[in-house]
């Protein structure tokens, strides 16, 4: 769990994040999602953090909303197919 690299010239900074199987459905993931988006949103630099799931990924979506995310759009990807992405919300 991290973010994807430095926060972009508009100050949007991408997390990603991947458990184990024994580590799912703990509620883990989603703490540690809001304490890096709090973390983050501190910084000067940032002013939006973002995620992106895949469209059919349940799982990855409820941890985004537990953590208050919300779905603002879509994006093609070669590999995962079309693309969920998702932002905190009153963060720009």
């Amino acid at each position: 769990m991290g973010f994807k690299g430095p926060p972009d010239p508009a100050g949007h900074l991408e997390l990603g994040y991947g458990f184990s199987p024994a580590c799912r459905g703990r509620g883990y993931a989603a703490e540690m999602v809001r304490a890096l988006t709090v973390w983050a949103l501190v910084r000067p630099d940032v002013c939006t953090v973002t995620a992106q799931t895949a469209v059919n990924n349940a799982a990855s979506r409820r941890v985004l909303e537990k953590a208050g995310f919300v779905p603002v759009g879509e994006c093609p990807d070669s590999e995962d197919g079309p693309l969920r992405v998702w932002a905190c919300p009153g963060c720009d």
